[in-house]
């Protein structure tokens, strides 16, 4: 990285969080719940948002590790460079904040990622760092240039209402099976797994290279 990561937190711990608290004023750059069925459709912001303030709610509604977190981040960056399009067009397919996947006219959406939970001081600083090019993640995960990223995870307990869970329970299985979509697994960081569009296709997980 080329600001040091624990300085970063550090300051948003000091209140220096300030600096980017305020999303009106800055310049573009570029779960757990209850059994019951919950809302699931988007909703639509009460003001226009920036291109930091949403990667601060995907970072805020993905982990709070900041390794991980610049890593999500870095990644998002990347993607909708290539597809020439904005963040906020990337990680809520115009459909407003809310879980990665939504109802719409009564049809799911599956979106690149969630932005459910509102950005914290943490949140906004590392996603104006990265965006800015001050703070990166390591060079192997640099060099291994994922695309798409997926947590190991128990099945989420919001139920949808279709009556499943947003999210399914992720194991070994569903992680290798996914690169049917997402591209060769390219290697993980903690329960956090990452794959390349056109990579090669893993037989398993077990040897997959760390990227922190």
């Amino acid at each position: 990285m080329i600001l040091p990561l624990l300085g970063l937190v550090a300051l948003a711990a000091a209140g220096v969080a300030v600096l980017v608290a305020s999303p009106g004023s800055q310049t573009q750059a570029g779960g757990a719940g209850s059994t019951s069925p919950t809302p699931t459709t988007p909703i639509t912001p009460p003001t226009p948002p920036t291109e930091i303030e949403a990667l601060a709610r995907c970072l805020a509604s993905e982990d709070a590790d900041p390794t991980i977190l610049v890593a999500i981040a870095w990644l998002c960056i990347q993607v909708a460079r290539r597809r020439k399009t904005s963040m906020l067009a990337l990680l809520t397919s115009g459909l407003g904040w809310g879980p990665q996947k939504v109802w719409v006219n009564g049809k799911s959406v599956i979106r690149f990622a969630s932005t459910d939970k509102p950005p914290t001081d943490l949140t906004m600083l590392l996603a104006a760092a990265v965006l800015g090019g001050a703070v990166e993640p390591s060079s192997k995960f640099r060099a291994a240039a994922p695309t798409s990223f997926v947590e190991k995870t128990g099945a989420s307990r919001r139920i949808g209402p279709d009556g499943r869970p947003l999210q399914p329970e992720t194991k070994d299985d569903r992680l290798i099976a996914l690169q049917e979509e997402f591209g060769g697994l390219v290697g993980r960081i903690g329960r956090w797994y990452f794959y390349r569009l056109r990579a090669p296709t893993q037989a398993s997980i077990g040897a997959l290279p760390i990227l922190d």
